[in-house]
């Protein structure tokens, strides 16, 4: 095989193996796919122009542009020209993920969930390290070199999730630097030392391969079982310096990343996502509680997380399921039409619990009575109908059915709705102390213990207050950190309930959707970005699952409009909003509306400008890869200023060594048995004008070589400046370009064209 080609292959398959570590910072692997083939896009034109041609670093540029493409057909469509092209409102619509990107980066801790912005990110990062490791491996021939992109892939991994990457990932990627460092194997042993084989292997050389493997199947062994035998800690330099911790600065989620609920809450500008308008057909004059879009019912040491659901039926007038979770008691029921006209959508169709009759959606989109969501994706620009039947029981009503799970409900038999992993004694202690209030005489209702942790996050006297900004505390557990300093939002206050539920006997699941403001005269609403939401459902016997809201007012879009009769809010002063003395704690709160109610609790507060954090992250990035690609020519630079230096200090050597870099760097093959006169010979054509002062430089290297003279007083330096512009300006620009950008000198087996 072409040694270009064969040496491109090999550093794919070590960038396939480098990039594994990542996984343990994102969650689901699905994102895989798609960074392996924005890599193999990178390398592809390459690949194919190494079949006929030496490696050279303008044959990754084609695969640079078919990656701007692919990430502008698979993140970027919607302006698109043709689908590919980069149209009018491609920026806009790449400043939007960036800042996506920028949310999810500061809001999230490691591991989070793969959303798009984090999918383009990866797809782009890696690609751009492919090329550069490419570049480095293939086109410098420095596989060692190469090997250290993948090694900052490797720590910042097991830095972000403070701890060690799982030892088979580990493995690998050390496979994957072996095989870079492979590359690397047959010009060292051509070019170090005399090699000493075995008699058998004298003729076919195999002693220097067979001995490098040895090596490095004996030091990944010692590298595996030392990391058995070394102590790891929690905490330490790199991974604190990458995960965000303190107070204010950007902050860890507590109990769950969320990772699309909090990026649409940490926007600066909020995204118009869908149209609602309502009709009531009957009912108590109440508005619908909000929509949901997932459920999620399994704990785990991480946080909440979504379970695939296990029956979906298709959504049909007449096959859909009415009332999974109907209720026993009688209650009055708040009936409704909504019709929903999505903008920017994009996920699961956000729906209103208890719905009899759903239509306008695609086929492919299935319903979960268990969850009772939608499952699938929603078009944009798509509009549907939903007509519901929401329950409305009062507080009275709640409190009358029996205490615990009856056999034949439904959440008797499921035990992963009471499944909590052990927590510590701080939280055990604080739902003690919440039971304690109860009362003493009988056994407390589930409804009651409900109603007793929802007032416990609710209730003013208890100090939790709603801000964006939640702290990262030093104890190791999430919940801990949200107990101990008593400020986060919807997502934090909706985790927290749910395993205090759980704790406390009640079956319990956590929902993510959006809340919503209060309808116009016409029942029009608008759901953006900054109403997405979390709640609390509790599995009350007879009653079904049902709602709890345990976030502030402040920080429900609608306010006391969005209350619910079985579980208001007590009353707040406007001063339990925000703490007092954080600095960072005044900043408007993304779920305000204009058409809130005077009685949410909160005034009305414009966005702030969104911050370009996107742009700098982008400008950051890519100003370090040019910083990379500047590394040999800046050498070459400095090098070529000591030596002028050096021979105006009477060192004509140096002028010789810069003579002979310039011609390297340029294609020239140069040769040390030449003698300056024979190089002025053999420049002479290729110098042209300069022919003069070539020959005046050999001479005077010659003279100082051969009959130095005390008192001369000719450096030489002139006609090197002369000659090099010479041999410079008879070349392309391109080969000038590549030769201050990657020079031969500075990279010794890096070559394009030769010239004799």
């Amino acid at each position: 095989m072409n040694s270009g080609v064969r040496r491109t292959l090999i550093t794919y398959i070590a960038c396939l193996l480098g990039a594994l570590p990542l996984l343990s910072v994102v969650n689901d692997p699905g994102w895989l796919l798609d960074a392996y083939l924005a890599m193999a896009v990178v390398l592809l034109p390459a690949l194919v122009l190494r079949l006929r041609q030496p490696p050279g670093a303008l044959q990754v540029w084609p695969g640079i542009v078919l990656l701007a493409l692919l990430l502008i057909a698979r993140y970027l469509p919607e302006h698109a020209i043709l689908g590919i092209l980069p149209g009018p409102g491609t920026w806009h619509e790449l400043t939007n993920l960036l800042d996506d990107l920028h949310d999810s980066m500061r809001n999230q801790t490691a591991p989070v969930h793969s959303n798009t912005p984090i999918r383009f990110a990866l797809s782009l990062m890696l690609a751009l390290v492919t090329a550069l490791v490419d570049l480095l491996a293939v086109v410098g021939r420095h596989g060692a070199l190469a090997g250290l992109p993948l090694l900052v892939i490797f720590s910042a991994s097991g830095a972000m999730v403070r701890g060690a990457v799982p030892w088979p990932v580990f493995a690998l990627a050390a496979v994957g630097f072996l095989l870079l460092l492979s590359l690397d194997a047959p010009d060292d042993a051509a070019t170090w030392g005399h090699r000493i084989a075995r008699s058998e292997q004298r003729r076919t050389g195999t002693s220097t391969a067979l001995t490098g493997v040895r090596i490095g199947a004996v030091a990944l062994v010692v590298a595996l079982v030392g990391a058995l035998i070394v102590p790891v800690g929690g905490h330490n330099l790199v991974a604190d310096a990458i995960r965000h911790t303190g107070d204010g600065g950007g902050s860890g989620t507590s109990v769950d990343p969320f990772a699309g609920l909090a990026g649409n809450l940490h926007r600066g500008n909020s995204i118009d996502l869908a149209k609602v308008t309502i009709t009531k057909t009957g009912g108590p004059d109440a508005q619908p509680f909000y929509l949901r879009t997932n459920v999620l019912e399994t704990v785990t040491d991480d946080g909440w997380v979504e379970s695939d659901p296990k029956f979906t039926v298709p959504v049909d007038d007449q096959r859909f399921p009415l009332f999974p979770d109907a209720a026993d008691i009688s209650v009055p029921r708040l009936s409704f039409v909504a019709t929903i006209s999505t903008e920017r959508l994009t996920g699961p169709p956000p729906v209103f619990a208890y719905p009899t009759q759903i239509a306008g959606l695609s086929g492919d989109i299935q319903w979960s009575p268990d969850a009772q969501t939608l499952v699938g994706k929603v078009k944009k620009k798509q509009t549907y109908v939903v007509t519901a039947e929401q329950p409305v029981p009062s507080a009275n009503q709640l409190g009358a059915v029996p205490s615990d799970v009856r056999p034949g409900d439904r959440a008797a038999n499921t035990e992963q709705w009471l499944q909590v992993p052990d927590e510590p004694e701080q939280v055990v202690d604080t739902l003690r102390k919440i039971v304690q209030t109860l009362p003493r005489s009988r056994p407390a209702t589930a409804y009651e213990r409900a109603r007793a942790i929802d007032e416990y996050f609710t209730n003013p006297a208890n100090g939790f207050t709603y801000s964006l900004s939640t702290v990262k505390g030093d104890s190791g557990n999430d919940l801990v950190d949200f107990l101990t300093y008593k400020k986060g939002f919807c997502q934090q206050y909706a985790a927290a309930m749910g395993v205090f539920l759980r704790m406390a006997g009640v079956p319990s699941r956590v929902v993510i959707g959006f809340a919503h403001p209060v309808p116009d005269d016409s029942g029009t609403f608008t759901i953006t970005s900054a109403d997405a939401h979390a709640w609390v459902e509790a599995y009350i016997s007879g009653a079904g699952w049902v709602p709890f809201d345990p976030t502030p007012l402040s920080g429900i879009s609608g306010g006391a409009a969005n209350d619910l009769p079985w579980a208001p809010h007590p009353t707040q002063s406007a001063a339990t909003v925000v703490p007092t003395g954080a600095a960072n704690e005044t900043e408007p709160n993304p779920h305000q509306n204009q058409t809130q109610s005077p009685s949410a609790g909160a005034a009305t507060t414009t966005p702030a400008a969104p911050a370009p954090w996107g742009w700098i992250g982008f400008a950051g990035g890519l100003a370090l890869v040019l910083a990379v690609l500047g590394v040999p020519g800046l050498m070459r630079t400095r090098r070529t200023r000591r030596r002028l230096r050096a021979a105006r200090g009477g060192d004509s050597e140096a002028l010789w060594a810069e003579l002979a870099d310039t011609a390297r760097d340029l294609g020239y093959v140069w040769s040390p048995a030449r003698t300056p006169r024979q190089v002025a010979d053999w420049l002479a054509g290729p110098a042209g004008p300069a022919g003069p002062a070539l020959v005046t430089l050999a001479r005077t290297v010659e003279q100082a070589r051969y009959a130095p003279l005390r008192d001369a007083s000719a450096d030489g330096v002139a006609e090197l400046v002369e000659v090099r512009g010479a041999l410079r300006e008879r070349l392309p620009w391109g080969e000038r370009v590549r030769s201050r950008l990657l020079p031969a000198s500075v990279l010794p087996r890096l070559r394009r064209k030769k010239r004799h």
